[in-house]
Formats: structure tokens, C-alpha cells, sequence
């Protein structure tokens, strides 16, 4: 399995506003937000956040303004992020396809995409999922015995192209 094209990614939630976060580069944390002395959001708070942040701070994942955060933006996030998971699955086939010159039929019929996925909370409260996707031989057995790694042009980077294309 080890000769599989394969690739670790993680996909993360988009921004809904600014959020007190950890910056460190080595040993040096940075501060938060920082920002223009005097700049303020449109509710009047503090633009930014010029603290540096313990990896303990309950401050961490909370909104700079929770007025300007846009809370049911994450909370629709949150709900149908199984749902884009399961599009990006099925649009992956698509666009290998395209990239390969091939029907998606012809694809299946050469090769399978094959995942495992973790699913898990930012600090913010946003999921992102983290994933290893691998391209595999289509068989009609998927015994670990049966397993073969696919046929030309089916790489790695043809499969980055192609999650980055549906992504």
C-alpha cells in the first residue's frame, strides 16, 4: 500500500470574523491580532488583539466582536459539513476523470479513491476534517490481499490536481 498515490490533507472552515488566536513562530509567540492604534470594528470594539496568547487562554477561539462574528454562518458550517464531505467525495471522481481524459464510468472501472477521515472541533467551534486519500486498483475484491496500486497516469500529483480543482 505503501506504492499507493496517497495524500494527507486537512480541510478547514472559512473564516466567520476574527477570532483571539495563538501566532508562534518557534519560540516566539506573536501577538494575536495585531492591529492600527485606535482602529475599531464597526460596533466600536477594538479592531485587533495585541495579547500573546497562553496555549491555555480561555480567551482562544473567541470572538474579538461577537457582533461582527457571524455565528449562523458556522453553526449552517457545522451542520452540513458532513454533507460537503460527502460532495467533495463524489465531485474527486469527477474531476480525476476530467484530468485523466476519461468518462467517470471509464475511471471506476480503473481505478478507486479510497479514505479515512477525522472529524474534529477548532477552538473557534468550527469542524474540519482531516484525511488521508488514497488512489487504489479497482477490484471487484477489497480484501487487503487483492489490493493493487492503480495504473498510469493515476499519481499523486494527478490527485492533488484534481482535489484542488474540486476543493
Amino acid at each position: 500500500v505503501a506504492s499507493h498515490p496517497r495524500l494527507f490533507v486537512t480541510f478547514t472552515a472559512p473564516s466567520f470574523g476574527r477570532v483571539h488566536s495563538r501566532r508562534a513562530q518557534g519560540r516566539l509567540v506573536l501577538p494575536c491580532h495585531p492591529y492600527r492604534q485606535g482602529a475599531r470594528c464597526p460596533h466600536g470594539r477594538r479592531a485587533g488583539c495585541w495579547h500573546r496568547h497562553d496555549q491555555d487562554d480561555p480567551r482562544l477561539g473567541e470572538p474579538l466582536c461577537a457582533r461582527c462574528y457571524q455565528a449562523g454562518a458556522q453553526v449552517l458550517w457545522n451542520a452540513l459539513a458532513g454533507r460537503l464531505w460527502s460532495r467533495t467525495t463524489i465531485y474527486l471522481y469527477r474531476a480525476l476523470a476530467q484530468l485523466a481524459g476519461l468518462s467517470e464510468g471509464e475511471l471506476r472501472r480503473l481505478v478507486r479513491i479510497s479514505f479515512a477521515k477525522v472529524a474534529e472541533y477548532q477552538r473557534r467551534g468550527a469542524v474540519h476534517f482531516h484525511a488521508v486519500i488514497r488512489l487504489d486498483a479497482a477490484t471487484t475484491c477489497r480484501c487487503q490481499g487483492c489490493l493493487a496500486p492503480p495504473p498510469p497516469p493515476f499519481t499523486a500529483a494527478l490527485l492533488e490536481d484534481a482535489l484542488r480543482q474540486v476543493v
